[in-house]
């Protein structure tokens, strides 16, 4: 699994829903179109397996993460996780089911 040491290194994820009880090491790598329809979050880290033991205490223990895409700089971070984000709203006609917890549901 992806791991930067490097503090310009970012990975953007997305988390989805799995069938059951996932573990804390549940991280793979994929593409945006193969997780979209069991997204429920999108988000940008710099250690992808802390962050999701971070999630899943909130989140659910079906959730795991998909590392979508990956960049140096923390701006286009930022703009690809928001990119991810539109486009899922774009081919689902839905905000991801988690996206607002971090914003008290503010997209809602």
């Amino acid at each position: 699994m992806p791991k930067s040491n490097d503090q310009k290194h970012f990975f953007i994820y997305a988390l989805v829903r799995t069938d059951g009880k996932t573990d804390y090491h549940n991280v793979d790598m994929g593409q945006f179109e193969d997780v979209v329809s069991n997204a429920v979050y999108y988000g940008l880290t710099q250690n992808p397996q802390k962050r999701l033991s971070q999630h899943r205490p909130k989140k659910g223990s079906d959730i795991g993460m998909v590392v979508i895409d990956q960049c140096d700089h923390p701006l286009m971070a930022l703009k690809l996780e928001a990119d991810y984000t539109y486009d899922h709203f774009e081919q689902t006609g839905k905000i991801p089911e988690l996206q607002g917890m971090a914003n008290s549901g503010v997209y809602k």
